[in-house]
């Protein structure tokens, strides 16, 4: 098992925090988190610096995923976060790397005292500025990245009885070996109650469809909002008919 603490502690900056992180006896350190202006900014400063420790410092090993991963948190609120039942919504995109990449993982809440956070934090201390919440991506095939969504790991897990913890790592797969694909004879009705066409991409092998919602926003990536088993009218889109849609 990896495990990673965690405590945050305010500054006399409302915006700063410190979170404290240990992941063995001697691999400690401390990431000073500036966040927005939120209510309870402890909590998302204490989120952001967990993800920044676990995909970019890789502190627990590279490629990490939900498997073998324990994480002890100082905010009560991350494992009512994860469990669906926080009323802090506005948290939610910040604890979405949980429901995506590191699903599965045990999450602990650890009350104090934290006598681990000692003076060899000292020696790895890291400055993160988060503007706004990170989201998880897929680079899908035909696509591009795209922003995994927690709900499409979830129908993903349900649908295709998987395990929670191998999701991230399977849905990975399936993005790269999946082709564009549409559906034949779709209700034309859908699209304009939508009125943003949804693209869809297909594992044949696996039988796979994931479904791809159009960015919302300027400056938004493509979002995964769900992924399905194909019906019967699930086509690959021949890569001359792309061509000749792109010219």
């Amino acid at each position: 098992m990896n495990d990673l603490h965690l405590t945050t502690t305010p500054t006399a900056d409302p915006r700063v925090f410190d979170t404290y992180w240990m992941t063995g006896l001697i691999q400690k350190g401390r990431v000073r988190v500036t966040t927005p202006r939120l209510d309870d900014a402890r909590t998302a400063a204490e989120l952001a610096a967990a993800q920044y420790l676990l995909t970019v410092k890789n502190v627990c090993g590279h490629n990490k995923a939900g498997a073998g991963l324990r994480i002890y948190t100082s905010s009560g609120t991350i494992p009512e976060l994860m469990a669906g039942i926080s009323p802090k919504s506005y948290l939610v995109p910040y604890a979405n790397f949980l429901r995506t990449r590191f699903l599965g993982a045990e999450v602990q809440h650890c009350e104090s005292p934290y006598i681990w956070a000692d003076e060899l934090c000292e020696s790895q201390v890291d400055f993160l500025d988060v503007p706004k919440p990170s989201v998880t991506v897929l680079d899908v095939s035909g696509v591009g990245p795209v922003e995994l969504t927690a709900h499409a790991v979830e129908q993903y897990v349900a649908r295709f009885d998987r395990k929670p913890e191998k999701a991230w790592r399977e849905l990975a797969r399936i993005a790269r070996d999946v082709q564009p694909a549409v559906l034949l004879n779709r209700n034309v009705m859908n699209d304009i109650k939508h009125r943003r066409p949804g693209r869809y991409a297909l594992d044949e092998k696996r039988s796979v469809l994931l479904v791809i919602a159009e960015p919302d926003r300027i400056g938004r990536l493509p979002r995964l909002v769900t992924v399905v088993h194909p019906e019967s009218n699930a086509r690959v889109v021949a890569t001359n008919a792309l061509a000749a849609a792109g010219a």
